[in-house]
């Protein structure tokens, strides 16, 4: 293709950018409004770190935006993730949500909760079934979903002779089915040991993971002047940025017990 013909692209491109508020104020203004169609984001973190909260958070915000989402858990069940979406709104402890263990007050905000998602009924969709990376494709293609997430890559069966060649293979497939789809993926992933020793972006199983993403995130949860590690105050790291800066942290905290973030 020419330098002109690409000029044209990008200029008939412009009317069509739409960006996919993340509703954490501090990283739309530095990604410019959001996350983007044809994006595959990558979400780091060790197990307990927060990773399944964070991408719900986003999840739920997306969707309130009237995009058409899709949730793919290959870990806890979809019960878990919207008794957490449902904790988030109503600041309840997901488990008591799940279990109903709520005083007059929580049912109450509970009820609230719900109302609001059912709003959204249209827009949200979850998988807790589907673990086949062919599979998860072809739901894609066929409800054509704006924002999807897949929690997590490493659960995700594929083809290859071996871990690092499955995942490889699949976190390329995820980028280029981005593209053809014209949505947004957000895929977890666990970290690999040495990740946090290093700073280098390394999510676990494949070196590819962070070279097909667009935007790759480490979660850290935050450390006190004493080494403690906290529980609810956290950074995400912008450690791969395929738009232009990267090695950036924004500071969160998660408000218990509902999990919500600010």
């Amino acid at each position: 293709m020419k330098l002109n013909d690409i000029f044209l692209k990008i200029d008939s491109q412009l009317k069509d950018i739409e960006f996919m508020p993340t509703g954490f104020s501090k990283v739309d203004e530095f990604l410019d409004g959001g996350f983007m169609r044809k994006e595959l984001i990558i979400l780091g973190g060790y197990t307990g770190s927060g990773k399944s909260y964070i991408a719900g958070n986003i999840f739920l915000n997306i969707s309130k935006k009237g995009f058409k989402t899709a949730y793919f858990s290959l870990e806890i069940s979809n019960e878990m993730i919207v008794s957490r979406l449902i904790g988030s709104i109503a600041n309840i402890k997901p488990t008591r949500v799940m279990c109903g263990f709520l005083t007059p007050e929580e049912n109450q905000n509970k009820i609230s909760a719900k109302a609001q998602l059912n709003t959204m009924n249209g827009n949200m969709n979850f998988y807790d079934e589907i673990y086949e990376f062919d599979k998860i494709k072809q739901e894609i293609i066929n409800n054509k979903f704006d924002f999807v997430v897949v929690d997590f890559i490493q659960n995700v069966i594929g083809h290859g002779k071996d871990e690092y060649s499955m995942l490889s293979t699949i976190a390329l497939q995820f980028q280029k089915l981005a593209k053809e789809c014209n949505c947004c993926i957000m895929v977890l992933s666990q970290l690999s040991n040495s990740a946090n020793k290093t700073g280098v972006v390394e999510y676990k199983g494949s070196g590819s993971i962070a070279t097909v993403c667009d935007l790759g995130f480490f979660i850290e949860r935050t450390i006190d002047e004493n080494g403690k590690r906290s529980n609810d105050e956290f950074e995400i790291n912008l450690k791969k940025n395929r738009r232009g800066i990267s090695g950036y942290s924004f500071g969160f905290k998660f408000i218990q017990p509902g999990g919500k973030i600010q």
